[in-house]
């Protein structure tokens, strides 16, 4: 399965099964199935080898990753889709991941090609651990992706209400506005998340 956008909420896409021809090399194939995805889809195939630390990230290896990073090797190095390896380890809630890149001093204020940041991709899994970790180093809580959304947003979108009430307690602005002119309230009450909307409108926030 791979993680897409629709509308500003996760979606999921199934990846479609082709059939590989008796002269087909591998390359040919991953860049067929790259062209038959969404474009957002395809992105996620990771078509080239990346760097060190992005793999180890991406596989929750500390013990590789720290060992590059006693190595000076690059703490904020991207992988194709401009994610750090801070990005790709909120984005999977690996929590010892994520202190062990904010002990080498990550970038905290970074974002991929879509806008994310490492809190937007921790609010939007319900990552509560991280979510802290993010704020207590001075994360922007309001920093908005390409479609105007917050990492409260996404969170309220998503009915995480553990979520939003850790990025209400920081001081999370809730009367931004996406660029359709949406608020958070509004995404909690677009998708029936009655947790989320209670608990807004008795912090007096929505309608």
């Amino acid at each position: 399965m791979a993680i897409v956008r629709l509308d500003g909420l996760l979606q999921r896409a199934e990846i479609p099964v082709m059939r590989i021809l008796p002269n087909s090399s591998v390359f040919c194939l991953a860049a067929a199935l790259f062209c038959t995805l969404p474009f957002e889809a395809a992105a996620e195939i990771d078509i080239l080898s990346n760097d060190r630390l992005i793999e180890a990230a991406k596989a929750n290896d500390l013990t590789s990753a720290e060992a590059l990073l006693l190595r000076k090797h690059n703490v904020d190095v991207r992988d194709e889709n401009r994610r750090s390896a801070l990005i790709i380890a909120a984005l999977n809630g690996n929590e010892d991941f994520v202190a062990l890149l904010l002990q080498f001093n990550a970038r905290i204020k970074t974002a991929d090609k879509f806008g994310n940041s490492p809190l937007y991709y921790a609010a939007a899994g319900n990552y509560v651990e991280v979510i802290e970790m993010l704020i207590k180093n001075k994360a922007d809580q309001n920093v908005q992706n390409r479609q105007g959304l917050t990492p409260l947003m996404v969170a309220a979108g998503e009915g995480h209400l553990a979520s939003v009430q850790m990025l209400l307690d920081a001081k999370a602005d809730s009367s931004i506005t996406d660029f359709t002119g949406r608020t958070a309230y509004d995404w909690a009450e677009r998708n029936k998340r009655r947790a989320v909307i209670r608990y807004f409108m008795t912090s007096g926030i929505g309608s």
